[in-house]
């Protein structure tokens, strides 16, 4: 399964996605008010996925964004481990619908 903006209505991300005329958006450009919703629904699709998904060994696939911007650190003390695992379409513009300029969907 995939969590994204679209799919999960964070549509508040929005404004960090590329398009023709604002090829150079990224994390930044999310209002704080929206940013904070977003987040917000983040952390409850976050807590329904950690229900339903199994380990997956990712030690072979290869990282394609250019940064992190608009992660979160790392916990000190994680109670799960995860992975951020995202697909980058070489033959469409930015890698595809809904990316930032760094590679990351939101």
């Amino acid at each position: 399964g995939e969590f994204n903006c679209s799919c999960v209505g964070i549509s508040k991300c929005l404004p960090a996605y590329c398009k023709a005329d604002t090829p150079e958006a990224c994390f930044t450009d999310i209002p704080a008010d929206d940013l904070a919703e977003a987040d917000r629904y983040g952390t409850i699709m976050g807590c329904k996925a950690l229900g339903i998904l199994d380990p997956v060994d990712t030690s072979t696939l290869p990282k394609i964004a250019k940064d992190d911007l608009g992660l979160l650190a790392q916990p000190k003390n994680p109670v799960y481990k995860g992975a951020l695992a995202q697909i980058y379409v070489r033959c469409q513009p930015y890698g595809g619908s809904d990316k930032s300029s760094n590679g990351h969907r939101y």
